[in-house]
């Protein structure tokens, strides 16, 4: 037996003043020599030969079917050919152990250089030269029977015992493999589920915020303008259409003595005496008051007259009287002369030494006295 020398490393104690550290020592060991594995040489210069044919095979015949193919892309369509066989090739040597899966590749493999030599031989035909396509063809034919000989030593030939463990220890990794990538997927689908949860939470926690500070603009911008009277009772807008039914009177709801009218309020200027415009004089509230008539039940008793100077109440319990409603009251009461109604007006609203006052109740007296011939007029008729 032969034997070499080798040169290794080893660590050792090293002390000098007290103080030790390692430090690495070179040192000679003496080893035995291995017997040369002619095999593995004999297989490594059989591929080395082998590729070097298929190297000449494969330019042969990308040659030969891109001529075929008239050039051009021709050559790289040509070259698929021995790129499917290169790959089935290697797909033996991985199903080495597996003789299923290594039957089907050398099934493959033959119908691959079938098709190769086939095309080479088509092109030798069409140059005009059978020897140049036989010749060709047999290039191919050399170098890949010679892959299936070689594949033949790698292949592990296994016994039938041998073959079922062998599938069970892959059937066995192959099944954690399996669970594995299974465990990835409902992982990914676990924290996709937990993320669209965490979305929808903060998305009603926003929309619950929102309603919360909306909630009462909404509330006060929805609550009714009017509220109805009861059906039972009885209005003045029912008792004007019953009156409609047997005349034919035309009511106009913005003029005083209809049943509809509401006095609008003197509005005053600057000065603190009626406006001029008589437009002008009607109130926001009044004014919408005018367009669409109140619907509340007619009181039964009179307005309550008003109140006293010593009066207690706040200014907010005392009703207002409107100088229309005034006029109406006391024509109705029998005072026909303009001068007396401006006079009791005049010290009742405190306004006896203004001339647009008592202009204005003049005119109302007179609008009064209209109405008046109006009704007695259409009291004829009923």
């Amino acid at each position: 037996m032969k034997f070499k020398t080798e040169k290794r490393q080893r660590t050792i104690a090293h002390t000098r003043d007290g103080i030790t550290h390692d430090v690495t020592e070179p040192y000679d060991v003496r080893i035995p020599v291995l017997p040369a594995d002619w095999d593995q040489h004999a297989i490594k210069a059989a591929v080395a030969v082998v590729a070097l044919l298929t190297t000449v095979a494969v330019v042969w015949s990308t040659y030969s079917i891109g001529a075929l193919l008239d050039g051009g892309m021709g050559y790289a369509a040509a070259a698929v050919f021995d790129a499917a066989w290169i790959v089935n090739v290697l797909m033996e040597y991985l199903a080495r152990f597996d003789p299923a899966k290594r039957s089907f590749s050398k099934k493959v493999g033959w119908l691959l250089l079938a098709a190769t030599m086939g095309s080479i031989f088509w092109h030798g035909l069409l140059v005009g030269s059978v020897a140049l396509g036989v010749v060709g063809a047999g290039v191919s034919l050399f170098a890949k029977v010679l892959w299936m000989g070689i594949m033949r030593f790698i292949n592990r030939d296994l016994s039938e015992a041998d073959q079922q463990w062998v599938k069970a220890e892959m059937s066995r990794a192959n099944a954690q493999l399996a669970i594995a990538g299974v465990r990835r997927q409902v992982a990914r689908a676990e924290s996709r589920a937990a993320l669209e949860l965490l979305a929808a939470e903060q998305t009603r926690t926003e929309v619950t915020d929102w309603l919360g500070t909306a909630a009462p603009a909404i509330e006060s911008a929805s609550a009714p303008a009017v509220v109805s009277a009861p059906v039972s009772t009885p209005s003045a807008l029912t008792s004007a259409l019953v009156d409609d039914a047997t005349t034919s009177r035309r009511h106009d709801a913005t003029k005083p003595g209809n049943p509809l009218f509401q006095a609008p309020a003197i509005r005053k200027d600057d000065a603190g005496y009626p406006a001029a415009d008589e437009f002008a004089q009607v109130s926001e509230a009044d004014n919408v008051r005018a367009i669409r008539p109140d619907v509340r039940p007619t009181p039964d008793a009179d307005p309550e007259p008003p109140a006293a100077a010593d009066d207690d109440r706040v200014p907010e319990q005392k009703r207002r009287v409107s100088i229309a409603s005034a006029v109406r009251n006391l024509v109705a009461d029998g005072m026909t002369d303009a001068e007396t109604i401006v006079r009791s007006l005049g010290e009742r609203f405190d306004r006896t030494s203004d001339p647009k006052f008592a202009a204005t109740v003049k005119r109302y007296v007179r609008e009064a006295k209209q109405d008046q011939t109006d009704d007695q007029a259409h009291g004829l008729y009923l």
